[in-house]
């Protein structure tokens, strides 16, 4: 099985039919998506800087970008009619899109909103972005989404913004070994390897393909086990992403179980389908 563990609809994935030409093409077979660029069809070409600087975190140098552009066109004002254009998707074709719910900072009660939204869309977890909306790990509306997806068992999507974000979240991951994480981007890799601790509960997601190079990649496994490490592509950020990342894994010297796991079965038993 292989899942493209997290991308966006828009692009490749904005309607039903270009989902699974794009799946198909790849021979994958569900993909987890959350809100993008609404009613967009534009695709990205990215510079490949993880070729250019392997050991880099360079996912640091396309936050800047990030924001710049967030702030200049106020996408994150069309997350929450996203999240319901995603679930019309999985309505559409539940065979191949599993919901995830973008939290965003205009919801005003996490906990009942979030439950009311989850009774009518069953998604499978939660998208946090530090770089879409600026937040602290230390805020009531991070501690308050952690709080309730931990409760539900459902896993939180984060993309990270610093390393300083990155270590104030291991510190709230020590205190919380239920709470089910994914980290964009394989960013912070370095400062999570670092630690002695014993993770629970903790995921690496390896896209987006000109971000994360095979070396880090190889890190990510070699410290943190290959049942850590979950298949993405971020489309539409990147072009022809998923299939260059299942070529990437299909290459990597590790056991073919190994690219199994990543290619989907982690994820697959992580959701628990």
């Amino acid at each position: 099985m292989i899942i493209d563990g997290h991308a966006h609809a828009c692009g490749d994935y904005l309607t039903s039919e270009t989902i699974i030409k794009k799946l198909n093409e790849s021979n994958a077979d569900k993909v987890i998506l959350v809100p993008g660029e609404l009613d967009s069809k534009k695709t990205y070409a990215l510079p490949d800087l993880a070729r250019i600087f392997p050991q880099k975190n360079v996912t640091k140098f396309f936050n800047i970008i990030t924001k710049m552009v967030i702030r200049l066109t106020g996408a994150v004002k069309h997350i929450q009619k996203g999240n319901d254009y995603v679930f019309e998707l999985a309505r559409k074709i539940p065979q191949r899109v599993i919901q995830f719910f973008w939290v965003t900072k205009d919801i005003s009660d996490i906990h009942q909103t979030l439950e009311e939204k989850y009774n009518n869309l069953k998604f499978k977890g939660l998208k946090l972005h530090q770089c879409w909306e600026r937040f602290s790990i230390e805020s009531n509306y991070f501690m308050n989404t952690a709080d309730w997806a931990e409760k539900k068992g459902l896993p939180v999507f984060i993309h990270l913004g610093s390393d300083k974000d990155v270590i104030k979240l291991i510190e709230y991951k020590k205190n919380h070994p239920n709470f089910v994480l994914i980290i964009g981007h394989l960013f912070g890799l370095e400062l999570f390897s670092e630690e002695k601790f014993i993770f629970d509960n903790i995921y690496f997601d390896v896209s987006t393909y000109q971000v994360t190079s095979d070396e880090r990649v190889m890190k990510a496994i070699n410290r943190f086990g290959a049942e850590k490490i979950i298949l993405g592509s971020d489309t539409p950020y990147g072009k022809d992403n998923l299939k260059k990342n299942i070529e990437r894994i299909d290459r990597l010297s590790i056991s073919q179980g190994e690219k199994d796991s990543i290619l989907g079965l982690n994820m697959k038993n992580l959701l628990g389908f």
